[in-house]
């Protein structure tokens, strides 16, 4: 053995670096955690996500409805990117839509029925009511 092989590979100052380094990078991630872990941050994903999904399945009944749009084919779960700090149900879902075509006669019949059922209804309701 040698004198070399009994030195040591980093000296102390450069030990010291790293490890200041680590602690500045362990703080900025806490402070990142305690940033999401926030009540009033967790609510705000919360009523964006449900407003996502309300959106979504609105404009999939409205695809029905009218005829033209899209219809969902798929959704898939987004892996988050290296290093990022996702909390439980922060996940990113993408959904795949695809053209429908016209709807069938036999649909559109059945929307127009529904449709005068409905107008007859407000139309007894409103005549009922300025009886009283």
């Amino acid at each position: 053995m040698t004198g070399r092989d009994t030195e040591p590979r980093q000296t102390a100052a450069e030990i010291q670096a790293e490890i200041d380094r680590e602690q500045r990078r362990l703080a900025e991630t806490l402070d990142e955690l305690s940033v999401q872990a926030h009540p009033t941050n967790i609510a705000k994903r919360q009523v964006a996500k449900v407003k996502e999904r309300g959106t979504r399945i609105l404009d999939e009944a409205r695809a029905l409805v009218v005829g033209g749009g899209a219809v969902r084919v798929e959704s898939r779960l987004v892996q988050p990117e290296e290093g990022s700090i996702v909390l439980k149900g922060d996940d990113k879902v993408v959904t795949t839509y695809q053209s429908r075509g016209q709807l069938p006669p036999e649909a559109l019949i059945l929307v127009a029925g529904v449709g005068a059922v409905i107008a007859v209804g407000v139309v007894a309701w409103a005549v009922r009511r300025k009886r009283k």
